[in-house]
């Protein structure tokens, strides 16, 4: 749900004022440095290229993906590193949301650091371009977001979705929501490209009512007059094909009067749902996530990154800390830091993870049994962090849902 152009300037502005989550102390920032120190045992680190968006319209999504990566790291080699003491060390790149910088910064890495695997598409462009320059070189490539069909192709080989589903077993999802609840007036906003188009595609396979659909331009900033053609007694608005929007669409049902149950969101960090909506995030707007922070484990790791970082640890952060843990536990059960056999043994892994469901790859590379959880933003902090700005609300999780087809 991750959009292949910008973010619409109104969430931007917003998102980038609050995109503040440090990295952690030690581990270095955007032009190819390295993070970690050497090890003790003599032995060479596996290095793992993290290719982030820390510049640009993703960067809000960048920095708090690299946190979490940083601090799983951080705790992997605390532990005795992989492979029987060797450490794992990160080398990282600001992708600026380009997929020609991307590329090349993947084909660097790979060249001069000899990478092992690689991380950190968000924007739905980037992972496509990644996802091909990790099938020429060989590379296993573990996207945080990058919701695109387009990502994994029966041609690739090497790529595997962490945060975020594609478009079919998202509305899927929406569809189990609407159906719980017994909605029957529902109304969705979808922008005019390629997520967009799939998302509207999959509205029509998997909900069981008629969904009134409008169609706006990707780079549209006011959808007052989209807005207005929704039915007074909608119940659901579903937002999650205009990514772009999600926030100014939502502001605008407020403000024109119109007050739906449920407005179904993208995989915006909480904060920036938060600072964008304000007050307003509780009332029906949901955030969508596969991480689950009602769960012991979550509040556990949460807990020690709070007293290492001093920030507040969140469904984003959990994105690159688990995708760092995923790596580690790959390579452990290869048995070798080669890139082929990591790639091989993520096909087979099953792990157990922040997420609601163990990760679990089809053989394409695309998540199944996996939980999608919807939850409003509050106001309240939790226990393991209370001077937070925000909290979570459960409104809805999924049962397990299957993998999609790699030519879907």
């Amino acid at each position: 749900m991750i959009p292949d152009g910008a973010i619409g300037r109104r969430q931007f502005l917003t998102a980038a004022g609050v995109a503040s989550i440090g990295l952690l102390a030690g581990c270095s920032g955007d032009n190819g440095t390295t993070t970690g120190g050497t090890g003790s045992d003599g032995e060479r680190p596996v290095r793992i290229g993290s290719i982030q968006p820390f510049s640009g319209n993703f960067a809000v999504w960048g920095r708090v993906h690299a946190s979490g990566l940083a601090f799983a790291v951080d705790e992997i080699n605390g532990d005795g590193g992989v492979l029987g003491g060797r450490e794992l060390r990160v080398v990282e790149a600001d992708s600026g949301s380009d997929p020609a910088e991307a590329a090349s910064a993947f084909e660097r890495f790979v060249e001069q650091d000899n990478i092992v695997a690689a991380t950190g598409p968000v924007s739905s462009d980037v992972g496509i371009r990644t996802s091909r320059t990790a099938e020429a070189l060989g590379i296993p490539t573990y996207m945080h977001l990058a919701g695109s069909n387009d990502t994994i192709t029966p041609e690739t080989r090497h790529s595997f979705r962490v945060g975020l589903l594609p478009a079919e077993p998202t509305m899927r999802a929406q569809a189990a929501l609407a159906n719980a609840r017994g909605y029957e007036s529902i109304s969705a906003i979808v922008a005019d490209y390629a997520w967009g188009r799939s998302v509207r595609s999959a509205i029509g396979k998997t909900f069981d009512v008629d969904v009134d659909i409008q169609v706006a331009p990707v780079a549209e900033s006011d959808f007052s007059t989209y807005v207005r053609q929704i039915p007074d007694d909608v119940e659901m608005v579903v937002t999650s094909g205009h990514p772009p929007g999600v926030l100014t669409i939502t502001q605008q049902l407020y403000e024109l009067g119109y007050d739906p149950d449920v407005v179904t969101g993208s995989s915006y960090p909480p904060d920036v749902v938060r600072s964008a909506l304000g007050a307003d995030a509780g009332r029906g707007f949901t955030h969508v996530h596969l991480a689950d922070p009602y769960s012991d484990d979550f509040a556990e790791v949460a807990a020690r990154y709070a007293r290492s970082v001093g920030e507040q640890f969140n469904t984003h952060t959990a994105h690159g800390y688990v995708t760092g843990k995923l790596i580690a536990q790959a390579i452990e059960n290869a048995g070798e830091a080669d890139p082929q056999a990591i790639t091989e043994a993520t096909r087979a892994i099953e792990f157990d993870t922040l997420f609601a469901n163990p990760i679990q790859y089809a053989d394409s590379g695309e998540l199944k049994g996996q939980i999608q959880l919807y939850s409003t933003v509050t106001a309240d902090p939790p226990s393991y962090y209370p001077d937070g700005d925000y909290g979570y609300s459960e409104v809805f999780r999924t049962d397990p849902l299957p993998a999609i087809p790699a030519d879907a």
